[in-house]
């Protein structure tokens, strides 16, 4: 099957905000939608995502000041926005800083096709991945995106299995990485690759790569055509086959502490 870059970014983006959505849920939050922005509130511990909007130049300050309106009543740790590149309208990121938000990193947007993925690599003697939803990580010392600080929230993952899988690397019986996997279906449906980490002490052996195809395959094994991800580094997914597709936007509002 033919999919353009340009469909594969949606995708993508649809995957994103079918994440947020079923965090809110899952920890019993609110979601907020029109046809052209989304947004969630998982509650006053966790920060709240504006999902890739696609405003007018005309209706954009009043949709901002509505949703603005709107989380005043809601407390949270903050407030992040994502986009898609170019934003819409373009002057998304003005628009936003006059209401207190900065300038975030920028998404680095990957695909998969999973049928040409790159399964042959090295890893250590004793590694083993196991696709458990209860193994909890939040205790393992040095290993990032886990609880609070995780795509993919614990609560989605205990109480909906059928649409988050989490995969844990075990090397000689000790939890030393994880990733995560969420799919979406229907004319946008991928595999969404999530909280990709190792601890420092393991690094650099392979045991990412196995990470990813792990959920790789698990998606493959489901009839999902494509995986796509937002890359902290494009190297180890380019040695797996993803291609980059393009890079997008983030603007965060912050609590004074934070």
């Amino acid at each position: 099957m033919h999919t353009t870059t340009s469909q594969l970014e949606q995708a993508a983006a649809y995957n994103h905000t079918e994440l947020f959505c079923r965090n809110a849920l899952a920890r019993g939050g609110e979601i907020r939608t029109m046809e052209d922005l989304t947004y969630t509130y998982e509650g006053p511990d966790y920060q709240s995502m504006i999902a890739f909007p696609s405003l007018s130049a005309a209706v954009a300050d009043r949709r901002l000041d509505e949703m603005m309106d709107w989380y005043a009543s809601r407390p949270t740790r903050g407030l992040g926005c994502w986009s898609l590149a170019p934003p819409q309208p373009a002057d998304l990121g003005a628009r936003l800083k006059a209401r207190g938000f900065q300038d975030g990193w920028q998404p680095c947007w990957m695909a998969l096709e999973l049928g040409q993925m790159k399964v042959e690599y090295d890893h250590p003697a004793g590694l083993r991945i196991v696709a458990d939803n209860d193994i909890s990580l939040s205790d393992v010392k040095d290993l990032p995106y886990t609880g609070r600080h995780s795509a993919v929230s614990p609560e989605l993952l205990h109480y909906h299995p059928e649409q988050a899988q989490q995969f844990v690397a075990l090397l000689k019986g000790r939890i030393v990485g994880h990733s995560s996997m969420c799919i979406t279906n229907g004319v946008h449906g991928v595999a969404g690759i999530y909280d990709v980490a190792v601890v420092p002490s393991a690094r650099q052996k392979g045991i990412g790569k196995a990470l990813v195809l792990a959920a790789c395959l698990k998606a493959k094994e489901k009839g999902i055509h494509y995986a796509v991800l937002n890359a902290t580094g494009r190297r180890m997914y380019e040695q797996i086959g993803f291609r980059w597709l393009g890079d997008g936007f983030t603007w965060w509002l912050l609590p004074p502490n934070d």
